[in-house]
């Protein structure tokens, strides 16, 4: 694909975003078979001859690839010429946060790249948003995964998952939809079980996310004993308290420390070799704009072929792109072009 071809992609890409058509079309749904059992995904097939194929990892969304605005962005790939193959990821979807999520990622990908109908070329490319996307890059630095892999772009990734946890869990005005996912999976590090919180903050995430008229959250929450609410009420609100457990996780050793180390991508970074892109919102957050920048450092440190990004156009691992910004747009073409260009499979 020559340069002028893949700016035009980009534009096409970038009009496509602004669609407000959240209908799911007539795809193909296939199951995908891992070591975990069976993921089911939704493929998007081009009418014409495909120009690759893109597998979207969804992030931390109980909607996963049926998410508005990820149906969005799996019908604009695929109306600018790619097959696009979108997994619904359970485990990712359910807010769980394990090494797991980097086995079914990497499962995935040589499933769907061993399908000759689906990925002529044996090779996909990633487009993975937010959490998905560090993930993904760790996914890609394992030798076996890359040789299946063209390209990966990531929206909102992060480079360290201690920093970002941290981060998180010490300011108050950042996203609270993503310090209770956190939360949720590594609280119970410091003070063990409790179901009746754990519920608490569960429900609360998913009325977050759901905008429910009528909350989960409120009939479960009247019921809890009162040293459990009083115990909610400090981790949403006291930041002082939060940071008390996070230091308690950090002492941590063993498989606990192993997981924190293994979610991080820079413990990954001198095996990752595959062209990337690094967009990032500048006003992100829940995971600042540095992480990319320090990612895109670190790689082209590296020789690695890297792009980044950052724009004032979106929000955090946000696929919904604003184009009311103008002066920005020629940016973001010439990064999407790098992409396209990378996983484009034509001769």
């Amino acid at each position: 694909m020559n340069q002028l071809t893949a700016w035009l992609k980009s534009i096409q890409f970038l009009l496509g975003l602004q669609s407000t058509e959240e209908t799911l079309p007539a795809v193909r749904e296939i199951s995908l078979p891992i070591r975990n059992g069976n993921l089911r995904a939704d493929c998007y097939i081009p009418k014409s001859k495909s120009l690759g194929t893109i597998v979207t990892i969804n992030g931390l969304a109980p909607l996963g690839n049926r998410d508005p605005r990820f149906i969005i962005l799996n019908k604009t790939l695929n109306k600018i010429g790619y097959t696009v193959v979108s997994p619904f990821f359970d485990e990712i979807c359910d807010y769980k946060i394990s090494l797991r999520n980097i086995d079914d990622i990497k499962d995935s990908i040589l499933f769907i790249s061993d399908q000759k109908d689906l990925c002529p070329s044996g090779k996909v490319s990633i487009f993975a948003p937010s959490f998905s996307g560090s993930l993904s890059l760790i996914a890609v630095s394992d030798k076996q995964i890359a040789n299946r892999i063209n390209s990966v772009c990531t929206i909102g990734a992060f480079a360290n998952v201690d920093d970002i946890i941290g981060n998180l869990f010490a300011d108050q005005n950042l996203d609270e939809y993503g310090r209770m996912i956190l939360l949720l999976n590594f609280l119970p590090l410091s003070i063990g079980e409790n179901k009746s919180l754990f519920k608490a903050i569960k429900l609360a995430i998913l009325d977050n996310y759901f905008k429910y008229k009528d909350n989960l959250f409120e009939p479960h929450y009247s019921k809890m004993k009162k040293t459990d609410r009083d115990f909610f009420e400090n981790l949403k609100y006291d930041k002082n308290f939060r940071m008390k457990h996070w230091e308690i996780i950090l002492k941590k050793s063993g498989k606990d420390r192993e997981l924190l180390s293994a979610l991080s991508v820079t413990n990954h970074i001198n095996s990752l070799n595959l062209p990337i892109l690094l967009i990032h919102g500048l006003k992100d957050d829940v995971v600042p704009a540095n992480e990319s920048s320090m990612l895109h450092k670190k790689l082209v440190a590296r020789g690695v072929e890297c792009k980044l990004c950052i724009t004032n156009l979106i929000s955090h691992g946000d696929t919904g792109f604003s184009l009311k910004t103008l002066l920005e747009v020629p940016k973001l073409i010439t990064s999407f072009s790098f992409f396209f260009r990378k996983a484009y499979d034509g001769k």
